[in-house]
């Protein structure tokens, strides 16, 4: 089934003097099924924070059409976006994005807070996803206390604990050392096999090849992709960097 399906997707930017255009994206389409796993790559400025940020619905194409799960995005009320992104969306950010005033527990229960979820089912979630992702030991410390790689759970936690139909990662691994980037891959992996789909933008190889599937972004449209199919991750680590090297010499 599928999950997401965009068409069309063009962004084009207004320059605040002399208005000039920046097209962003210019004819961006490829779907999602659910329950897939699907990497993003490009250089930068080659529009992939733009297209999950419209994905993301914090901000809308010029034209072009995003289908989650058969609703239109871009039909979406500004009055209603904040709620649609809780029930739909979850989010992993490279810089985590975690409040420093909050527990960690906290921090991973504002999403149901926000929804208004009764407390004892919370409590009940929140548990839950503690001891799938490792970190049931560190839920009444702050994020200051604790190690990038237990601030990146924590924030994946909160991202997976209201079961949204597409979890966008921005370079989920870019702030974390090779140890913890280990230990992320495994989780989005054991993530997915149990279902979620995943949208992933990253500039790494290795978190890549993790993936199913790969997208390659250049010039505001996705110009190629590649299955992992039974390859293994280190086989398809090395399917990805020879397209890179392949695009990067302009053949």
């Amino acid at each position: 089934m599928t999950i997401l399906e965009v068409k069309g997707v063009q962004k084009i930017y207004t320059t605040r003097f002399g208005g000039n255009q920046v097209k962003a994206l210019e004819n961006v389409n490829f779907s999602v099924e659910a329950g897939e796993y699907v990497a993003i790559m490009g250089e930068s400025g080659s529009g992939k924070t733009t297209l999950l940020n419209i994905l993301a619905s914090l901000d809308r194409p010029t034209k072009g059409s995003i289908m989650l799960d058969g609703m239109e995005l871009t039909s979406v009320k500004e009055g209603e976006m904040a709620a649609f992104r809780r029930k739909n969306l979850g989010f992993v950010f490279q810089e985590f994005n975690l409040l420093d005033t909050f527990s960690i527990k906290d921090n991973i229960l504002l999403p149901l807070v926000l929804d208004k979820q009764n407390v004892k089912e919370m409590m009940e979630k929140v548990e839950k996803v503690a001891a799938s992702l490792g970190i049931s030991d560190i839920l009444e410390k702050y994020p200051y206390e604790v190690s990038g790689g237990q601030k990146q759970r924590a924030a994946a936690a909160r991202a997976i604990i209201t079961e949204p139909k597409l979890l966008l990662a921005d370079e989920p691994t870019g702030a974390l050392d090779s140890k913890s980037t280990d230990g992320m891959l495994k989780i989005f992996s054991e993530i997915n096999e149990k279902g979620q789909t995943i949208l992933m933008v990253t500039h790494s190889t290795k978190a890549a090849s993790h993936a199913k599937r790969v997208l390659f972004i250049k010039d505001g449209e996705v110009y190629h992709q590649l299955y992992r199919g039974d390859s293994s991750v280190e086989g398809f680590y090395e399917k990805i960097a020879d397209t890179l090297t392949v695009f990067s010499k302009g053949n």
